[in-house]
């Protein structure tokens, strides 16, 4: 029960997040909204503020904000339908966008509050009694420069260590030298590897120890933007695997899967939680800019078209274009959902 309460607080702040920036950019450029929608079926609560109506409705699957002349004409100024070309694409745009913030937002709570992986070299965090690193030498608090010719100093702590980790399973049986810096000195220390018959991999038998390190507000800010652009990339190429090439297809989640992995991250503590909700937020964000009837990707297509023609598609054709769209949504939606049951 409490990981479904999580899970519809989670969706329900990444919709309503997603909404206020229609809403918010709506105001801004002076466009009338009727009403501010979290979830949707009956409506189970209103509150009618001075130009729109609030409401809470009983399905938190969604949300929406209903603009005046969105789906029908109206001669009043401040309607959808008659607003320029720019203005409603910055309406429809400010949807994904507010996620892709609030993915920044998240990411400096994350980094305020548990610091990030100093960018200084990996650290040996314990030494395997009777392995070869102890027979060597190396010790715990080592810094690692380097693995025979393979110079990590330069690279960040997660890069270095999966780079070494690479070299040694590469390396085989064959002895080389780990460069270290301990306290002031550096030293050079010849290993030979052993294989972990087991595993089928060849090891020296130490640990690593994450480098945290703790950073200002601005600071944090910046990272923020710079690993929401790089997450932002990364979900690009996986969608385009995803559509052109269908790799990853049994990955997709739908509710049900979400809802499990929402419970997992949640006993796993707040860290885990705030990553989690970073991937959800920017998903939801790169999701509704795919030009796809009825998500906002396809609104800014038919906009961009109406701009370029100079007139506006036929109301009746774009309605059935936004219901086509909806209606493979739905069934799609369906078809994930029923696979993530299989696999409880």
């Amino acid at each position: 029960m409490t990981t479904i309460l999580i899970a519809i607080l989670f969706f329900s702040v990444f919709i309503m997040i997603h909404e206020l920036g229609h809403f918010l950019v709506a105001r801004a450029v002076g466009i009338h909204a009727e009403e501010f929608s979290l979830g949707m079926g009956p409506r189970l609560l209103k509150i009618s503020g001075k130009e729109t109506e609030y409401s809470l409705r009983v399905l938190p699957i969604g949300g929406y904000v209903r603009f005046l002349g969105e789906d029908e004409s109206s001669s009043d100024p401040r309607a959808f339908n008659n607003a320029k070309v720019w203005k409603r694409f910055l309406v429809i745009l400010a949807g994904p966008v507010m996620n892709l913030l609030l993915a920044v937002v998240l990411f400096s709570a994350a980094f305020l509050s548990f610091g990030i992986y100093d960018s200084d070299l990996p650290v040996i965090e314990s030494v395997i009694s009777g392995y070869p690193a102890e027979q060597a030498g190396l010790k715990a608090g080592d810094r690692i420069l380097g693995v025979g010719d393979l110079d990590v100093s330069g690279l960040e702590d997660s890069d270095a260590v999966k780079h070494i980790r690479t070299f040694i399973a590469d390396n085989g049986s064959k002895p080389f030298t780990v460069t270290i810096q301990r306290e002031e000195q550096t030293l050079e220390i010849d290993v030979i590897p052993s294989l972990d018959e087991a595993n089928s991999r060849w090891q020296l038998g130490f640990y690593f120890t994450p480098s945290i390190r703790r950073i200002g507000f601005f600071q944090a800010i910046g990272m923020s933007f710079k690993q929401t652009f790089r997450v932002v990339g990364m979900m690009f190429v996986l969608l385009k695997d995803l559509i052109f090439a269908g790799q990853g297809l049994g990955d997709v989640m739908g509710p049900v899967g979400i809802v499990g992995e929402i419970g997992r991250a949640a006993q796993a503590g707040m860290q885990q939680l705030l990553n989690l909700g970073i991937i959800i937020t920017i998903n939801l964000g790169i999701m509704n800019l795919i030009p796809f009837p009825a998500l906002d990707g396809g609104r800014l297509i038919l906009l961009i078209v109406e701009g370029v023609r100079g007139k506006p598609m036929d109301r009746n054709k774009e309605g059935y274009f936004h219901l086509i769209g909806f209606v493979l949504l739905m069934i799609l939606m369906i078809i994930v959902t029923y696979k993530d049951i299989l696999k409880i």
